[in-house]
C-alpha cells in the first residue's frame, strides 16, 4: 500500500563517528593514567628498595663483622682459639637489625653452621613474603644479596665465616607498606577526579539539553527554546540554536500558511469550475436534449426514420454526457457537502458503489461518526476532511485491494486545549511490502493536505494485517495567509 510520504534523507549510521561522552571519557582516561602512574611508582619503589639493600650490604657486612669481633675480644683472651667454649653471641646485632633488615649465618672452618639469625623479628604476611622473593630474584652478579667475611679470633686466626644477607621478607614488608600507601593515594586521586568531574558534568549539562531540544524539534515541537548557560563556550551555541529554532518556526508557519492558502484557493477554483460547468454545460446539454426531442418528434410526424434515429442517438449521447458531467461535478465539489453537511456527505461517500480491480467484487465499507456528530468541524475544514476520507478509501480499495474498510472518526478534547478530530481508516488489504510502504501520489498529496491543516498523519500495519491510516487534525486549522496583492 502506498505510504504518506517518501522518507527524508538521513545520514548513514556508519558515516557518523562514535558518540563521545566527555565526562566518562575524562574519568576513564584519568583513572587509567593514575593507575599506570601508581603501578610505575610501585614497581620503581620496589626496585629502589632492593637496590638500596644490595648497595648497602657490603658496608653492613663489615659493620656486623666488626661488632662480632669486638664481642669475641671481650669474651676471649689473645691466646684462646676454641670457639666451642665461648660461642658467638648474635644478640649484639639487635640494635643494628632494628635499622637494617639482615640475616646473619656463622659457619666454622669446616662449613658447619654454628649460628644463624634474621632480624628484625616483625611478623610478615604471605603477600609481603612473596614480594620479597620477587625482589630477591632480581639480584645480579655485580650486586649480590649475600656477602661473606672471615670470622677472626682475637689472635687474628680465622675461625670461620660470617655470611650476611638481605632479609627479603622484611624488605617485602616495606614494599607492601609503600604499595598500600600508593593505593591510598590512588583512592584519594580517584575521589578528587570524581569531585572534579561533577563541575565538568554540570558545565556540560546544557549539551544534554541541546540534544533533547533537537529531538523535540525533530518531533515537531515548534516552541522549543533553551536557557542560556553560564559556560561561555556553550552560550553562543545555545543562542544560535534559539535563533535557528525561531527562524525554523517562522518558516514552518509561513509554509503552513502558504499550503493552507493553496488548498483554499484550489477548493475555491474547484467550486467555481463546478458552478460554471453546472450553469453552462449542464443547461446547454439539457437544452440540447430538449431540441433533440423536438427533432425526433417532428421526424416521427413527417415519416423520416433516419432523422428520428439520429435524433435518438444524439439524445443518448447527451444523457451520457450529463451523467459524466455529474461525476465530474461530484469530484470537483460534492453537492451533498453543501446541501446536507459533512456527516451526510461522508455517509454517502462510504456507501458509494466501488469495485475491486482484481475481481470486481464490492468491498464492505463502514463508517462510525462521533456521538455528537461533526457539527464542531467548521465549514472551511469540512471539504478537507471529506477529501482525506475519500483518498483513504480509494487507497485501500484500489491499491490495497481490501475486502473490508472501516472508517472511524472521533473528537478528542483531552490532548490539546482545542478539540482534535481523529480519523482512523483501517483495511484488510495487502499491506506494505518487506521494505515498507511505497510512496504514491495520492497519499503524498494527502500528507501535504494534512500538514497544511496543522495535523499529523501516520501509517502502520496492524497485527491482523492490512494497513491503518491515522490522521489527527486540530478543529481550527491555521487561517490562510492574507493575499497581499
Amino acid at each position: 500500500m502506498p505510504e504518506n510520504a517518501a522518507p527524508s534523507p538521513a545520514i548513514a549510521p556508519d558515516a557518523l563517528q562514535p558518540a563521545l561522552d566527555l565526562q566518562r571519557t575524562l574519568l576513564r582516561r584519568g583513572a587509567l593514567l593514575v593507575a599506570l602512574l601508581l603501578l610505575g611508582l610501585g614497581l620503581w619503589s620496589g626496585q629502589a628498595l632492593g637496590r638500596a639493600e644490595r648497595v648497602a650490604l657490603p658496608a653492613t657486612a663489615r659493620l656486623v663483622a666488626q661488632l662480632l669481633h669486638q664481642d669475641l675480644a671481650r669474651q676471649l683472651s689473645a691466646f684462646e682459639r676454641d670457639l666451642e667454649q665461648v660461642p658467638v653471641r648474635l644478640e649484639v646485632l639487635a640494635d643494628l637489625e632494628r635499622r637494617l633488615p639482615l640475616c646473619v649465618r656463622l659457619r666454622a672452618i669446616d662449613e658447619r653452621e654454628i649460628g644463624a639469625h634474621c632480624g628484625p623479628d616483625t611478623p610478615v604476611a604471605a603477600p609481603a613474603r612473596w614480594l620479597g622473593r620477587q625482589l630477591a630474584a632480581l639480584a645480579s652478579a655485580d650486586r649480590p644479596d649475600r656477602v661473606r667475611l672471615p670470622l677472626l679470633l682475637p689472635a687474628g686466626i680465622k675461625a670461620g665465616t660470617i655470611e650476611v644477607g638481605v632479609h627479603w621478607d622484611q624488605v617485602g614488608l616495606a614494599w607492601a607498606e609503600r604499595l598500600l600507601l600508593l593505593l591510598g593515594l590512588g583512592l584519594l586521586l580517584g575521589a578528587a577526579g570524581l569531585a572534579l568531574s561533577w563541575p565538568v558534568g554540570r558545565a556540560l549539562r546544557p549539551t544534554r539539553q541541546i540534544l533533547a531540544a533537537l529531538a523535540r524539534l525533530e518531533a515537531g515541537e515548534r516552541e522549543v527554546r533553551l536557557p542560556v548557560p553560564p559556560l561561555r563556550e556553550l552560550r553562543e551555541l545555545t543562542l544560535c540554536f534559539n535563533r535557528l529554532a525561531q527562524r525554523w518556526t517562522e518558516l514552518l508557519a509561513r509554509q503552513q500558511q502558504l499550503a493552507g492558502r493553496l488548498l483554499h484557493t484550489r477548493e475555491e477554483e474547484r467550486r467555481h469550475l463546478a458552478r460554471e460547468l453546472h450553469d453552462e454545460m449542464a443547461q446547454s446539454l439539457s437544452a440540447l436534449r430538449a431540441e433533440t426531442a423536438v427533432i425526433g418528434a417532428l421526424a416521427a410526424r413527417t415519416g423520416t426514420p433516419a432523422l428520428q434515429q439520429a435524433a435518438g442517438r444524439i439524445a443518448l449521447l447527451c444523457a451520457q454526457l450529463q451523467e459524466a458531467l455529474q461525476g465530474v461535478l461530484q469530484a470537483l465539489r460534492p453537492t451533498m457537502l453543501d446541501r446536507f453537511g459533512l456527516g451526510a456527505a461522508l455517509e454517502a461517500l462510504v456507501a458509494q458503489p466501488r469495485r475491486r480491480e482484481v475481481d470486481g467484487a464490492p468491498p464492505a465499507c463502514t463508517l462510525q461518526l462521533p456521538p455528537g456528530g461533526l457539527e464542531a468541524v467548521p465549514a472551511d475544514m469540512a471539504v478537507h476532511v471529506y477529501r482525506i476520507v475519500q483518498e483513504g478509501l480509494t487507497n485501500a480499495v484500489r491499491h490495497g485491494e481490501a475486502r473490508a474498510v472501516q472508517v472511524q472518526m472521533r473528537l478528542d478534547r483531552d490532548i490539546d486545549p482545542q478539540a482534535t478530530l481523529m480519523i482512523d481508516i483501517a483495511d484488510d488489504g495487502r499491506g506494505p511490502g518487506p521494505d515498507g510502504p511505497v510512496p504514491g501520489h495520492g497519499l503524498l498529496g494527502l500528507h501535504e493536505r494534512v500538514q497544511a491543516l496543522g495535523g499529523t498523519l501516520a501509517l502502520d500495519r496492524p497485527e491482523a494485517g492490512g494497513m491503518r491510516l491515522r490522521v489527527r487534525l486540530p478543529i481550527r486549522p491555521p487561517a490562510p495567509m492574507e493575499d497581499r496583492t
